[in-house]
């Protein structure tokens, strides 16, 4: 009897193993662990003076707030769907002209359009960017926030679709005006204006969504989950662009092939309470070459509902932190993308980060629970 060979067979099923593995080497299981043993990488070479953050929505809010309290450390931000520093505190009441809005109702029908524009049928102004400029100049004088005059010198790129009904256009340009206010120049500081064959809405402009999900990629026009609309163009391309003074990036390049997307704890970086509504755990996506090469650092805020340890039929598992656009440019551009995540806790139900106060005393200074948690990943990561 002929004897057949099994050494061709054996090679090519180790080589489909091996495959395979790869092609799994860092995904996110679903739903997603809501504890994890690993730390966040501290053998990385990372640029210290090239720090940069962004959000989305409440993670728009957030870095911009981020920015202004931690300005000698970020050196750049980019904020779509975001209004200006405190803004939450600057509403006046529309039946009492000379006292404030709470902040909970500010936050809702002012500085967002979340549950309409009116408060007992009366609408309130849009925030005035010198009353946001006072309130950072008094946080200042406390030794609350970093030097305002940090920001000087700093890059700026702001979006806010044509067709976003959440975010309203004055709160937006407030956000600009509040810049200027801050020296930031024409050069700078850049007002992108998107595509106007193909008005956005309140999401996170893609190219195309590659990943899988588990919807249906929403159109540029649409407001829907995961809040990732395909616009045509990556908005992940576009502020890091500008944040990192390039004409151009190289790639896009495929981030699974170049590096990882890995899980970290995030509990060494909080006191958890009821309210402080951080998860347990984060994101972090690194390019291989950052253990050998010297890289930058970006930190992208997620918007409300876009957490990945959201549980239940709505939930957009990775949607964010994997298909958002920034790792194929990360990849091919020696960025490390820090992704913090916030969650549902006591007064933020959709798991926003905190713009409004609801995680406790300080929140949009240094000592906030948020702002000093996601403080400390930036400096354990640079050593």
């Amino acid at each position: 009897m002929r004897q057949v060979s099994l050494f061709p067979a054996i090679v090519l099923a180790l080589l489909v193993s091996a495959g395979l593995s790869a092609a799994h080497h860092d995904d996110i299981p679903d739903p997603p662990p809501l504890s994890v043993s690993q730390q966040l990488p501290t053998d990385l070479i990372l640029d210290s003076g090239s720090v940069s953050v962004s959000g989305l929505s409440s993670g728009g809010f957030f870095a911009h707030q981020f920015h202004i309290a931690f300005s000698a450390t970020v050196a750049g931000a980019a904020v779509l769907a975001g209004g200006p520093y405190a803004c939450v505190e600057v509403i006046g009441n529309p039946f009492w002209p000379f006292t404030k809005l709470d902040r909970s109702s500010a936050a809702v029908v002012a500085c967002t359009h979340y549950f309409g524009d009116r408060f007992w049928g009366l609408r309130p102004r849009p925030p005035a960017a010198k009353d946001a400029r006072q309130l950072i100049d008094a946080a200042y004088r406390a030794g609350e926030i970093d030097n305002p005059a940090n920001l000087a010198d700093d890059r700026v790129w702001l979006f806010r679709g044509d067709l976003d009904e959440v975010v309203p256009a004055a709160v937006a340009g407030s956000l600009a005006s509040l810049y200027n206010l801050l020296g930031i120049d024409e050069e700078d500081l850049h007002v992108e204006p998107g595509d106007p064959e193909r008005p956005a809405n309140h999401g996170m402009p893609v190219d195309s969504f590659s990943g899988e999900s588990r919807f249906v990629p929403p159109d540029c026009a649409a407001h829907a989950l995961p809040f990732v609309i395909e616009c045509g163009y990556d908005a992940a391309e576009l502020l890091l662009r500008h944040l990192y003074f390039e004409d151009s990036l190289e790639g896009p390049a495929d981030p699974h092939n170049l590096g990882r997307l890995q899980a970290f704890d995030q509990t060494p970086f909080f006191q958890a309470s009821r309210t402080d509504g951080m998860s347990d755990v984060g994101y972090i996506y690194v390019p291989d070459v950052c253990r050998s090469e010297e890289c930058r650092l970006h930190v992208a805020f997620h918007g409300c509902r876009q957490n990945a340890d959201a549980q239940g039929e709505d939930r957009i598992h990775d949607d964010f932190v994997r298909d958002a656009g920034y790792n194929r440019w990360a990849a091919a551009n020696r960025i490390v993308v820090l992704y913090p995540q916030a969650t549902a806790s006591a007064g933020n139900p959709r798991a926003c980060w905190d713009f409004w106060g609801y995680s406790g005393e300080g929140w949009r200074t240094r000592e906030g629970v948020q702002m000093r948690a996601v403080a400390a990943m930036i400096k354990r990561l640079l050593g």
